[in-house]
C-alpha cells in the first residue's frame, strides 16, 4: 500500500497569512520515507480560511507505527511556529492474503 499525508492549516489571525509546512514520516525501522517541505503560493490564507498542503506518496510496506513530525510556520521571512504534532501516522498490520493462501494455516506474521 502507499501513503499520503495532506494536512490543513488554519488562519487564526486578523491578517492574511503566508504559511509554511514541513514534516517527515518515518517507517516502524526510523527510517526517514518522506520528507516535505513548502511555503503556499499567493494568494495567501485569509483570515479565518485553511490551506491543505499534500506531500507525495511513500510506501507502507512494513508492518509496525509510522510516525510523523510535523510544524506549521507563518511569515517565511521570520518563521514563527505556530503548530507541531509529533507521534503516530498510522499503524500498519500484516495480513495473509486471502483467500489464496487460506490453507496455509498461518497464524503469526514474524518479519525477518
Amino acid at each position: 500500500e502507499r501513503g499520503l499525508v495532506h494536512i490543513w492549516g488554519r488562519n487564526d489571525m486578523t491578517t492574511t497569512q503566508r504559511m509554511g509546512i514541513s514534516w517527515i514520516v518515518r517507517d516502524p525501522d526510523g527510517r526517514v520515507v518522506e520528507e516535505h517541505s513548502e511555503w503556499e503560493m499567493w494568494p495567501y490564507t485569509s483570515p479565518g480560511d485553511d490551506h491543505g498542503f499534500i506531500g507525495g506518496r511513500f510506501n507502507l510496506d512494513k508492518p509496525g507505527i509510522y510516525t510523523i513530525n510535523v510544524g506549521l510556520s507563518m511569515n517565511p521571512a521570520d518563521p514563527e511556529l505556530v503548530d507541531s504534532y509529533y507521534g503516530t501516522l498510522c499503524t500498519v498490520a500484516a495480513a495473509v492474503p486471502e483467500p489464496e493462501f487460506r490453507g496455509f494455516g498461518v497464524r503469526e506474521y514474524q518479519p525477518v
